[in-house]
């Protein structure tokens, strides 16, 4: 969300997925579990990251799953495979299945203009004749900027505190997001993008044609989220629980904190160690998914039979067109998806006292997911840690030299 920091984020986060491109030499690989187990907890153990939990699969099998440090610090509350927080911009995943199950039920098609689905119309400034696709949404290539207005979408639970105990580098956005008021996220977005909204202007939108060039919106995310809701008559809290969720057994995964999950939630953190204040993501579909490592690899391990042929929750042909890889500029994209030349799959998230990782390998039939509660846009020390286990985890030797890569095109 830091808009100041997020061209470093993104380079740093971009630099860990290209190494899954590569061989990383300088870090030797592993053999044996045991092994594997005794470098991540070396690697942690010299790290300032407060809590991590990873898990590696292939497409019938958890073949590695860790989990070390804390969820809450002052406690020292175990950080386990059942601690539970939001992950960022992985979430917009769960928007691509949302997309293609809405598809496959007839409820909407991927080149519709996105109006046909809205109570309010959305039109590119620069391009009124264009209409924006909910394909436009799913690539980034919408022409919707999250530049002025994203910020306006976080609210704090407690915006009266004093906040002055929290780091400096904080506190500008704190001051920021403390005036915001919670509305829903149908309302925040026409508040945005519609000419009667409040918060209406040209810089919401890019100087791009609607479909030519890629640039990544989370607002345009959850706007692809409304337009499910729309088309399915079903909130997309609801459409994702009955499709994904329960079907995989996913209990203890929900949009943001819930009953279900409340007493696992993990204590987020900054770089110096001071708690993030509890903060509500209005446009929670865009990286509000709360869930932990066991059930992600339920889904993750749903991704990747699909991406295989033989995946439950969608067609076939649903699950190619959702990883199809194509070209935008020098850019390319799947459905929010980042697709490599090699076919890996992935996403980065990360947020106010969060980070994640998210990568398949459909013909090394192997994915893995990281995820840790502290924000890392502004220290090197603790991306170049995450990197670490990262390529800790790609260096071992899984069953069948399952070996994965990935490439990231996209920020978070």
């Amino acid at each position: 969300m830091h808009k100041k920091l997020r061209p470093k984020l993104v380079l740093a986060l971009a630099l860990i997925f290209n190494l899954w491109s590569c061989d990383p030499q300088d870090i030797p690989p592993t053999s044996t579990v045991d092994e594997l187990g005794e470098k991540i907890t070396q690697l942690f153990k010299s790290s300032r990251l407060p809590g991590v939990s990873m898990v590696v699969l292939d497409n019938t099998k958890i073949l590695y799953q860790k989990s070390l440090g804390y969820s809450d610090v002052e406690s020292q509350r175990p950080y386990d495979a059942e601690t539970v927080q939001t992950i960022g911009s992985v979430s917009k995943t769960l928007i691509a299945f949302a997309i293609m199950k809405a598809q496959e039920l007839g409820k909407l098609d991927m080149d519709d203009p996105i109006n046909d689905y809205l109570p309010f119309e959305i039109i590119h400034p620069e391009y009124p004749n264009t209409p924006i696709t909910i394909r436009h949404l799913a690539q980034h290539t919408s022409g919707i900027s999250d530049e002025a207005s994203y910020l306006k979408a976080y609210v704090l639970k407690y915006p009266d505190q004093d906040y002055s105990r929290l780091p400096e580098t904080a506190q500008e956005y704190i001051e920021v997001i403390k005036e915001n008021t919670d509305i829903p996220y149908s309302e925040y977005l026409e508040n945005v993008l519609s000419t009667n909204g409040k918060w209406y202007t040209g810089e919401n939108f890019t100087k791009d044609k609607p479909g030519t060039r890629y640039a990544y919106s989370n607002i345009g995310a959850t706007l692809a989220a409304l337009v499910v809701e729309n088309a399915t008559g079903a909130s997309f809290s609801d459409f994702t629980a009955q499709f994904a969720f329960s079907p995989l057994g996913m209990n203890m995964t929900s949009w943001e904190k819930s009953e279900a999950n409340k007493t696992h939630f993990a204590t987020r953190y900054f770089p110096e160690g001071t708690a993030v204040p509890d903060y509500h993501l209005i446009t929670t579909p865009d990286g509000g998914l709360a869930t932990n490592t066991s059930d992600f690899a339920l889904y993750l391990m749903e991704m990747l039979n699909g991406a295989q042929g033989t995946g439950k929750l969608l067609t076939q042909a649903s699950y190619e067109e959702m990883y199809t890889r194509t070209k935008i500029g020098k850019s390319s994209s799947g459905v929010f998806w980042s697709v490599s030349e090699k076919g890996v799959l992935s996403h980065t998230g990360s947020d106010l006292g969060i980070l994640s990782l998210a990568a398949i390998n459909p013909k090394k039939n192997v994915a893995a997911f990281l995820m840790t509660n502290v924000s890392a846009e502004d220290d090197d020390n603790l991306l170049e840690s995450i990197e670490e286990l990262w390529n800790t985890l790609k260096r071992h030797q899984w069953p069948n030299d399952q070996v994965y890569s990935a490439h990231q095109k996209h920020p978070n």
